[in-house]
């Protein structure tokens, strides 16, 4: 027997097992052959074209097509008050400087933004015809037949003012179908804006000057009252000026008194040198008899009652000095009330106030408006917005049951 044993059959080589790649490739297209198209994709997708694109779809086509080209015209314009200082101050060399206020400035602000600018410019500016033209435009135009507070609404949409509160500079775009009517509704704002400051200006010289011109008034009807007193007491006593009547009473007084002190030193001096029975005597002493009872009467006339006994030439005098002392009283405030008038005048027209247009009226010559890209864009965004906060809730609804 031999050493060297072959076998009866060979051996069964074992299976390869399969390789990766086959193995994800079917795995890939188990996946693919179990998912499908669900009804709530098909919604999605619907939705998305009713919700947003068709609306971006309409809103470009308005835009492009409907929608009438806008113009704009652009003031600015600042109130400014004339302050002219004295040139003989030293430290006013400029001689005159203009500048702005504040406070005018934020009442003309608030104007702007009224309906009595609207009704000013309506005088002599026809807005319904302006903003109604577009025969098709139901978002940009204007409706003719709508109240006056939908004009006001529509009006300032078409209508930006800016207001710069630091230095009062105010700055207004108007709106409008034709680069025409754009500068005239801005001419026109500016014109009633003018108006505004020169009715601010006539209030305040009417306060600056009201009570200087009362002051005025009540000092002169006090001055002329006097002087009618005076009057009547000059005719009621039927003199003029009774100083001038006790002056030449108390100088018809004084030379008596003269001649009665000569009367006596002649008497004396005779009666020294003569004798009692001297008939020079008793003609000196009759005389200083008479001038005494002279200078008696005339005293007495000034207490007496005279004329028509109604009163006393003291008492006329004392009368006529205190009525004298009302009458220049009376002229010296009626002066300072003329002079206090005056500078008041001086000052309200010092202080006038104008509307200063720094950028006039601007002219368009393309259109700008409306900006049909960034409108476009605005739709797109706020019906994506809508449509994707719709859509998460749907889903977060469904994941619930």
């Amino acid at each position: 027997m031999s050493d060297v044993q072959t076998p009866a059959t060979k051996p069964v080589a074992a299976p390869k097992p399969p390789s990766a790649s086959v193995t994800v490739l079917s795995s890939a297209k188990a996946t693919v052959s179990k998912s499908k198209l669900r009804p709530r994709h098909v919604w999605l997708i619907r939705s998305f074209f009713l919700l947003v694109a068709l609306p971006t779809a309409a809103a470009i086509f308005y835009l492009c097509v409907v929608a009438e080209n806008q113009f704009s015209s652009r003031v600015s314009f600042s109130i400014r008050s004339e302050q002219i200082q004295n040139p003989l101050d030293a430290l006013s060399s400029l001689g005159q400087l203009s500048t702005g206020s504040s406070s005018d400035a934020s009442i003309l602000n608030e104007y702007l933004r009224s309906q009595k600018l609207v009704e000013d410019i309506l005088v002599d500016v026809d807005l319904n015809a302006i903003y109604s033209k577009p025969e098709f435009d139901p978002v940009f135009a204007f409706d003719a037949g709508q109240p006056i507070e939908d004009l006001v609404t529509y009006f300032h949409k078409m209508n930006y003012v800016t207001f710069d509160a630091g230095n009062g500079l105010l700055d207004v775009e108007a709106f409008a179908f034709s680069p025409q009517d754009a500068q005239l509704i801005a001419t026109a704002i500016m014109n009633a804006s003018g108006s505004l400051v020169e009715r601010l200006s006539s209030i305040a010289q009417e306060d600056t000057t009201r009570n200087a011109q009362f002051e005025l008034e009540r000092a002169r009807d006090r001055l002329r009252e006097a002087r009618d007193v005076l009057n009547e007491l000059r005719g009621r006593e039927q003199i003029v000026d009774p100083r001038v009547d006790l002056e030449s009473q108390m100088g018809v007084l004084t030379a008596l008194q003269n001649q009665l002190a000569t009367a006596q030193i002649e008497y004396d001096l005779l009666h020294s040198s003569t004798q009692e029975t001297d008939p020079r005597l008793a003609s000196g002493k009759r005389r200083i008899e008479v001038i005494e009872h002279r200078i008696s009467e005339e005293r007495n006339k000034v207490g007496q009652n005279i004329l028509n006994d109604n009163s006393s030439l003291a008492t006329v005098i004392g009368d006529f000095e205190s009525l004298m002392a009302d009458r220049e009283f009376a002229e010296k405030a009626y002066i300072a009330a003329a002079a206090t008038y005056d500078a008041a005048l001086s000052e309200a027209r010092r202080k006038s106030r104008y509307l200063a247009a720094h950028v006039p009226p601007t002219l368009a010559q393309s259109s700008q408006y409306p900006n049909r890209l960034l409108w476009a864009l605005t739709v797109f965004g706020g019906c994506l917005l809508l449509w994707s906060i719709a859509t998460l809730t749907v889903y977060a609804m469904l994941d619930r049951r």
